[in-house]
């Protein structure tokens, strides 16, 4: 089942989305928990804003996160995102194998290219033994 971001978002009823300069902060995106706000760069393709609209409703359903815990509750939020934006590792494998390029699978994956090399980084390890072989017996056909 393909995830929809936009659908999430439309879910956080008070909340308001805008957009912001890359001038003015660099981050694709912006949770902004006391204003109820989410903001992204303006710059940003389709699958970034994808993306990254996702991973800023979760950061708002969590809600607001003590400064101690701000490192381990983005990588937590970043590993969600990729899963649930690539729930499928078969459809990852396939990807990977024919694209000439991460850039290219991640394209061909809806994402960009930092969700796919999360959703890489934490495979379970049944599913990093999938690409695996998927990816190997790909190479060995060339």
């Amino acid at each position: 089942m393909t995830p929809h971001p936009w659908r999430r978002l439309r879910a956080l009823v008070d909340w308001t989305l805008c957009s912001h300069a890359p001038a003015d902060d660099e981050r694709m995106g912006v949770t902004r928990h006391a204003e109820k706000e989410i903001s992204l760069r303006a710059d940003l393709t389709w699958a970034e804003r994808r993306c990254t609209v996702l991973h800023e409703c979760l950061h708002a359903e969590h809600g607001p996160v003590l400064v101690a815990h701000l490192d381990r509750h983005e990588q937590a939020v970043r590993r969600d995102a990729a899963r649930l934006l690539l729930p499928d590792v078969r459809a990852m494998g396939e990807a990977l194998a024919w694209a000439l390029s991460p850039e290219e699978a991640a394209d061909e994956l809806g994402v960009d290219l930092g969700v796919l090399e999360d959703r890489v980084r934490w495979l379970h390890p049944a599913e990093r033994h999938y690409l695996r072989r998927r990816l190997t017996d790909e190479a060995a056909d060339d």
